[in-house]
């Protein structure tokens, strides 16, 4: 029983008895190629932490780092006084492949060169609406991305009745996509009272903490616990037979 198998490019490899009849020889065609194209080779000298750096500007992630460095934890040299700066470290590998994270770090350093705290921004699409029953439903919306660390996690709803207050309601929020969205339902109050609403945002978690926005936007809307109003006037609409 005899066999040969090739080994060059192209080469063929002789099965007995795969061909069509008895004492016959079958082929089996391989084939063999090449694949060209660009290869990364590693190179652990290439393999560090790069420190990206705005000052009162959003760091520039395209240009060249602020500082690199080998290992975690990292002290950076001293920053000036009186700037907020903006702060990314990604990871470069052997293979000169960087990580793509874009989340802030925001810092501010007083005059007198302390870190001071870096109010979360201000949360957007405020409205204050009567709802059923004397009730209002304040409504928001908080793009927590941008503010990185400094980030708030907190929603803040003060209130004000007749004037008198306000009475202060805490709301955790829940993040999605960037956005976390405020749909806040108040106790009822009686028909025509006037409600006044500052919302604002905090930050509890990270940094220092118990940090609020800064808006002062202030919200009113009169309470109702009127029902529908009733129709003007009614029609009736049919048909009928007659024998």
């Amino acid at each position: 029983m005899a066999t040969y198998t090739g080994t060059g490019p192209g080469s063929c490899t002789v099965l007995p008895g795969a061909g069509r009849g008895p004492g016959t020889f079958g082929i089996l065609a391989t084939r063999t190629g090449s694949a060209q194209g660009f290869w990364r080779a590693a190179n652990d000298a290439l393999a560090r932490y790069e420190l990206y750096r705005g000052m009162d500007a959003p760091a520039d992630l395209d240009g060249s780092p602020w500082e690199t460095f080998a290992s975690l934890p990292h002290d950076s040299a001293a920053l000036a006084a009186s700037h907020v700066y903006h702060f990314v470290t990604r990871l470069r590998n052997a293979y000169n492949l960087v990580s793509r994270n874009i989340t802030e770090t925001v810092i501010g350093v007083d005059a007198g060169g302390l870190q001071v705290a870096v109010a979360p921004s201000a949360p957007i699409d405020l409205t204050l609406t009567p709802d059923a029953g004397g009730t209002v439903r304040a409504r928001a919306s908080y793009h927590y991305n941008p503010d990185g660390s400094n980030q708030a996690t907190r929603f803040l709803i003060y209130l004000w009745l007749n004037g008198t207050g306000p009475d202060l309601a805490v709301v955790v929020m829940g993040k999605a996509d960037g956005v976390a969205k405020l749909n806040w339902l108040s106790p009822a109050f009686e028909h025509g009272a006037t409600i006044q609403v500052l919302i604002k945002v905090r930050r509890i978690d990270a940094g220092p903490v118990n940090v609020d926005s800064t808006n002062v936007t202030v919200l009113t809307a009169t309470a109702s616990t009127a029902g529908p109003a009733a129709p003007a006037g009614h029609a009736v609409f049919g048909e009928y037979s007659q024998e």
